[in-house]
């Protein structure tokens, strides 16, 4: 009788320790390798207690398109003159202009100008006028720095269908114009 309850009793510790077992499987992140998977089809749903190890699968993303870039309707270069020389040296200026389409009714002008032997103090601010042949609407800034004799700007310009570039100058806080160009 005794070996009867003993047997009983480490029958009961046996499926004990065996639920015990299979309940931290699943809650650890996965199914018991000792259950068989009656499911047919496949879960989106995250096992209860989430976790779990390995890498597989993850979530599919859908690349965002890169937009094609708007086409070029006008570019060219732009051509300067110095009005003169700067404390006895003459400047160097060159720049290229580019109009795209941005909407349907509006263009988008982009005019690149790059400074170079231009003979004042570390710092000094140049302003680049845009001039066009119909109403321009700047939207970023004008200013040229010049560090070591040299600066450049890229000014990004609004404008309006069949209006094009008439010219471009460079002048300093005081209005002087040293550049002008077409």
């Amino acid at each position: 009788m005794k070996l009867k309850s003993n047997l009983l009793a480490l029958l009961a510790v046996t499926v004990a320790c065996g639920f015990i077992t299979q309940q931290s499987a699943n809650a650890g992140g996965g199914k018991s390798s000792t259950t068989p998977d009656t499911s047919t089809a496949p879960s989106n749903k995250p096992a209860a207690g989430g976790g779990g190890g390995g890498g597989g699968g993850g979530r599919s993303t859908t690349p965002t398109p890169t937009p094609t870039p708007a086409p070029v309707l006008s570019s060219g270069p732009i051509t300067f003159a110095a009005a003169g020389p700067v404390y006895g040296t003459t400047p160097v200026c060159i720049g290229d202009y580019r109009i795209g389409a941005y909407y349907p009714t509006l263009l988008d002008m982009t005019v690149n100008v790059s400074v170079s032997s231009l003979n004042v103090p570390d710092g000094t601010v140049l302003y680049v006028n845009v001039v066009g042949t119909g109403l321009l609407y700047p939207y970023t800034s004008n200013a040229i720095v010049i560090i070591g004799g040299a600066g450049v700007c890229s000014e990004k310009l609004f404008v309006g269908l069949n209006v094009g570039l008439a010219g471009v100058t460079i002048s300093d806080a005081s209005g002087a114009i040293l550049f002008a160009g077409n």
